[in-house]
């Protein structure tokens, strides 16, 4: 995981986006999902971090990404919106760890589709 990922993590589980402003119990929880611990997460089955981690790879392979490279979560939010979708979030923090299996497997379906079309052309 690179720094710029760490924070964008970070910042959607703690709500912070400088490690130095942690409370002891912030740093517990943050440390905890990168650990794939269940912890003491407000949301028992919340998507785990290398789900999130996993999603973000395949946002940059769909080119979901903002102009500094990092994940366009706005994007990400109108997708999990649309009705065509039809996850019916309206954040992707209210993911689960079963809705972030079923986004992975979504996301996968695009490139695959993405990847089809190429080789077609």
């Amino acid at each position: 995981m690179d720094n710029d990922l760490l924070h964008e993590h970070m910042e959607m589980l703690v709500g912070k986006s400088s490690i130095r402003v942690l409370t002891k119990q912030e740093a517990i929880t943050l440390i905890d999902s990168l650990e794939g611990k269940a912890g003491n997460r407000n949301v028992k089955d919340r998507a785990t971090a290398k789900q999130m981690y996993y999603i973000y790879g395949l946002m940059n392979e769909l080119g979901w990404t903002t102009g500094e490279g990092k994940p366009d979560l706005d994007r990400l939010n109108r997708f999990l919106r649309s009705d065509k979708a039809g996850f019916n979030l309206e954040d992707y923090r209210w993911l689960n760890i079963g809705t972030a299996s079923n986004l992975i497997e979504a996301l996968k379906a695009m490139i695959a589709r993405e990847q089809e079309k190429k080789v077609a052309e």
